[in-house]
């Protein structure tokens, strides 16, 4: 049975349907057209984030000092660019948990869900969205994904070697408590408050620790 993934999970915990990747990817492009795109996906994430999905293509251009035509070739719909979004920021909570498992620090594991659900707390609609389109990230980037996964179940282990994780917790269970944050966070409206947000991510993670005898 193939292990979930961080990827498999929308903001209520339900699994997603496949579909085709968007496009958008900056493989291959010329190192301009690659800060540009880039310049478009943080512009986009934060402006997803404070004034929601409404934000047109062209208003994300102009905020990101990019010309219209910039948008529309590297993103030509809105769907596009919410997975694109999506994916960056999975690709960016991976280049954490790298950081992270080449320190010693057993904590390590805690820091990264922490991010993990900050993360999804900040990107709470774009994630609503790609779920309500039915949208899957394993299509766009499965190894992304896969890596994340793996990275938290290693600093899993580490963790349960140093004894400060309950040692009945398991990886799935632990990305399950990931997706059950999500829901969390949405039901208590607190996307819009990291405060508020990452109280209840310390509530949940409270109870992955181990207790003492």
């Amino acid at each position: 049975m193939r292990r979930p993934g961080y990827a498999d999970i929308d903001m209520s915990g339900h699994p997603h349907k496949a579909v085709p990747a968007a496009p958008g990817s900056d493989r291959g492009l010329r190192a301009d057209a690659r800060r540009n795109r880039e310049r478009v996906l943080r512009t986009a994430q934060r402006l997803f984030a404070t004034e929601g999905l409404g934000v047109s293509l062209d208003e994300i251009a102009r905020r990101a000092d990019v010309g219209p035509g910039t948008v529309h070739r590297h993103f030509p719909t809105k769907e596009a660019l919410y997975l694109a979004v999506a994916t960056d920021q999975l690709e960016r909570l991976v280049a954490e948990a790298e950081a992270l498992a080449a320190t010693d620090d057993p904590t390590a594991l805690f820091t990264l869900l922490s991010r993990m659900m900050a993360n999804g707390a900040e990107n709470a609609a774009v994630k609503s969205a790609l779920a309500a389109a039915e949208f899957d990230l394993r299509t766009a980037a499965p190894n992304v994904a896969a890596d994340l996964t793996r990275h938290v179940a290693d600093l899993l282990g580490r963790a349960h070697a140093s004894g400060i994780v309950r040692d009945d917790v398991t990886v799935d269970e632990v990305m399950a408590l990931v997706a059950g944050a999500f829901a969390a966070i949405r039901h208590a409206g607190a996307e819009t408050s990291p405060e508020r947000s990452a109280h209840l991510a310390r509530l949940i993670l409270d109870g992955l620790r181990s207790q003492p005898r």
